[in-house]
Parts: structure tokens; C-alpha cells; sequence
């Protein structure tokens, strides 16, 4: 009998167990993290962690229902989708899109809740790109199979780069490892990573982008303007260094009262550092690790090669925006705007990363019936 209820389960559990420590980790800092700001704003200090779990309750009822729509669905779907994404991402262009902090990252569409647009591309676009790299097989080896890739890549990156050059790194790099994992030349690789990279740079001096040229000086120079652009990045390195090995303990912090804007959302990972220490740190991005690890293995046994670049690019997108978010908070990357997945307060990230879950859950049950 017990043997029979175990192979009713067909969800992978460590992927599950790890998403369940990940959102509980969240859920804890997001309450240390907005506190302060909630009782200065609000009156309340539990304004923010109260609509923090609506959002958490409503990406596990996404994530269940994605992991119970087989995955192949997506194959068929692939097209509309990334056609609907694109849809929302030019409509950031139009008087829908809302600016915040100077760049136009939400939409609001009448009653709906406001949105950002990007976090739906990121899905769609390694959706669309697993489709694709399926339907090239070997051909990815071609030139033609490259530059036609590389095209797709450059449409969904460019995309989101005009307003939010965080996403747009986080797809670059989720896409460029899947073509690596389609088995793409080595010196196509290195190609293209040198071209991206000089394309992302010349852009920059763009006369509309000089927002992030100083954002890239501050960043170079926190501590000399911490009155002005380097007030974020500056105050969560100190956040860091304030956390040593132990940290000051769960809602002793310093640095979230009004020292760091924002820091439930972009700069969270300073109040992990900061309260929990280097242990906790460490600690976080184990998970991550775990969460990447425990797809990849999911990965490997799924026949369907859609599948695999399914799993791969999803969880890569996932552990790509953790690393990013954590080189800004410690002071090894420009300032982005980026949250950190299952730990930051927010709606559509949150939910998105969930949605992506759900379907690498639903790609694990299909191994686990396969067998």
C-alpha cells in the first residue's frame, strides 16, 4: 500500500521542496525588508508582507496548474504566445505604458492590475527558442541555423533593453546557454558573446541611454555620490559588510530604514547579507544552486528535446536573475532594477516564476510516469 501511494507522486521533490524553502525565505525577508516603510507609509507593519502572501498564494495555485498542463502543450502554442508577449512589450510604447523612476516597465490596461510586460516575455521567448532549436536539430551547427537563432535572440533582447536592461540581460543569457546546449561551435559561441557584448556597450553611449552610463560611473565609484546615484548600490555593500559571518539577526537590520530604496524589491538580498550573514547567504544561493541542479537533472531524462532546452532555459532564466541581482546588492554589477526570484515582494515576477516552475514540475511528472 505504501509503495503504491509513493508512485502517486510523480512531482519531482526536490525541485518542490527547494521552490517551498525558497518562498518561506522570501515571505521572512520580505516582512523584515518592507517594515519600516510600511509603518512610515501606511501605519501598518504588515501592509506589504500581507499582499506579498495574496501574491505568494496565487503563484502556487499558478504553479499547480501549470504542473498539472503537459508541457507539449507550449510546443503547439509557441507562436501566439511569443506573438502575445511581443504584443504587451510594444504596448509600453503607447499611453499604457507607466513610467517609474524614469523608465516606462508597466502597463495598465483599464481595471487590470499594472504589469510588467517583460517578465512574460521571459518565459515566452525560451518557449519560442525551445520550439525552434527543436525544430532545427543538427542544423543548429550551420551558419544558417546560427544567424537565424542569433536573430530571434537579438528581437527578444532588444525588446526589453529600451526599458529594462536587467530582463534583457537575464533572456540574453538564458537563450545564449540554450543555443550552447543545442550543441552550437565553440567559436560561434565565443562569436557571438563578443558581439553582444560590444553591441551592449556601444549602446550605451546613446545620448538616451546616458541614465545608465552614470549608473555605470556610480557603480564604478559608489561611496564618492551616496547622496545621489551611488545611494543604493553604496548603502547595500554596507548592508553587506554590517552582516559578517553571523549577521545582526532576523529584523535587526540597519540599512532598510530609508538607507536603501526600495530594498524589498531590488536590493533584497542586502537585508539577507546584512541580518543573516555570510552563513545565510551562502545559504540562499545554495538554493539556487539546488533549484538549477534538481531541473538540470530533470532535464537529462526528459526524451523530448523539447523538453530538455525547456528545462534548461527556464531554470537558467530563474538562476540568471538571482546571480544578477546578487552581483548588484554586493557591488559587482551596475545597478539593473532586478528582483531576486521568490524572495523579492512583487506580483508578475513572483507569479512568473511560479508559472515557470509549474511547467518544469509538469516536465519531471512526465519522467516520473514514463518510468
Amino acid at each position: 500500500m505504501a509503495k503504491r501511494k509513493q508512485s502517486k507522486f510523480l512531482l519531482d521533490k526536490r525541485l518542490l521542496i527547494t521552490t517551498l524553502i525558497l518562498s518561506i525565505t522570501g515571505l521572512i525577508l520580505v516582512f523584515s525588508a518592507s517594515s519600516p516603510e510600511a509603518v512610515l507609509k501606511y501605519g501598518d507593519g504588515y501592509y506589504f508582507v500581507k499582499k506579498h502572501i495574496r501574491f505568494l498564494i496565487l503563484g502556487f495555485f499558478v504553479m499547480f496548474v501549470a504542473s498539472n498542463i503537459n508541457y507539449r502543450i507550449y510546443k503547439k502554442l509557441a507562436i501566439p504566445i511569443i506573438l502575445f508577449s511581443i504584443f504587451l512589450n510594444v504596448l509600453l510604447y503607447t499611453k499604457f505604458g507607466k513610467a517609474e523612476l524614469g523608465q516606462a516597465r508597466w502597463l495598465e490596461l483599464g481595471s487590470l492590475p499594472r504589469f510588467m510586460p517583460s517578465d512574460t516575455l521571459k518565459p515566452a521567448s525560451v518557449i519560442f527558442m525551445s520550439y525552434y532549436l527543436e525544430k532545427l536539430g543538427p542544423r543548429i551547427k550551420n551558419y544558417k541555423g546560427v544567424i537565424y537563432s542569433t536573430f530571434f535572440i537579438i528581437l527578444f533582447f532588444g525588446l526589453v533593453f529600451m526599458n529594462d536592461m536587467g530582463s534583457s540581460l537575464v533572456i540574453l543569457i538564458s537563450l545564449g546557454s540554450m543555443l550552447i546546449v543545442a550543441g552550437i561551435k565553440f567559436s560561434s559561441a565565443v562569436t557571438l558573446i563578443a558581439v553582444g557584448v560590444l553591441v551592449t556597450l556601444k549602446s550605451l553611449s546613446l545620448e538616451m541611454f546616458q541614465y545608465r552610463m552614470k549608473r555605470l560611473a556610480s557603480f564604478l565609484r559608489p561611496f564618492e555620490n551616496m547622496q545621489g546615484d551611488g545611494m543604493q548600490q553604496g548603502n547595500s555593500i554596507y548592508s553587506v559588510a554590517l552582516g559578517g559571518i553571523k549577521g545582526v539577526g532576523l529584523g535587526r537590520g540597519f540599512q532598510k530604514f530609508s538607507y536603501i530604496p526600495h530594498v524589498y524589491n531590488d536590493f533584497i538580498f542586502s537585508v539577507m547579507a546584512e541580518e543573516f550573514g555570510l552563513i545565510g547567504s551562502l545559504f540562499l544561493i545554495g538554493l539556487f544552486l539546488n533549484y538549477t541542479f534538481a531541473s538540470f537533472k530533470i532535464a537529462m531524462k526528459i526524451r523530448s528535446e523539447f523538453g530538455k532546452f525547456l528545462a534548461v532555459g527556464l531554470s537558467l532564466l530563474i538562476l540568471s536573475q538571482a546571480l544578477i541581482h546578487i552581483c548588484v546588492n554586493i557591488g559587482l554589477a551596475p545597478v539593473t532594477g532586478i528582483t531576486l526570484p521568490f524572495i523579492s515582494y512583487g506580483g508578475t515576477s513572483l507569479i512568473m516564476t511560479m508559472f515557470m516552475t509549474g511547467i518544469i514540475l509538469n516536465i519531471s511528472k512526465e519522467n516520473n510516469r514514463s518510468k
